[in-house]
């Protein structure tokens, strides 16, 4: 059982680290949530592999895109 808490304007919970595991979530992951008449399912988002883009060169932009996660959001509202 995980409780609820919150962040920011924003309600979350905790994955637990065995499943985080087994869904191959990490942080900075995006999931989705969707509703079943059950109640809700977490869904990982699966990454599409590019074919010929350089290693080095996707982790660089993965590293800037974390760091500068906050301005890069604030750009796409404009």
């Amino acid at each position: 059982m995980r409780k609820v808490f919150r962040n920011g304007n924003s309600l979350a919970v905790t994955v637990p680290k065995t499943y985080a595991h087994q869904l191959s979530i990490r942080a900075g992951s995006e999931v989705e949530w969707r509703k079943t008449d059950a109640g809700l399912t977490l869904m990982p988002q699966k990454k599409i592999k590019a074919s010929g883009i350089d290693l080095k060169f996707a982790k660089m932009v993965d590293e800037f895109m974390n760091e500068h996660e906050d301005v890069l959001q604030e750009l796409s509202r404009k």
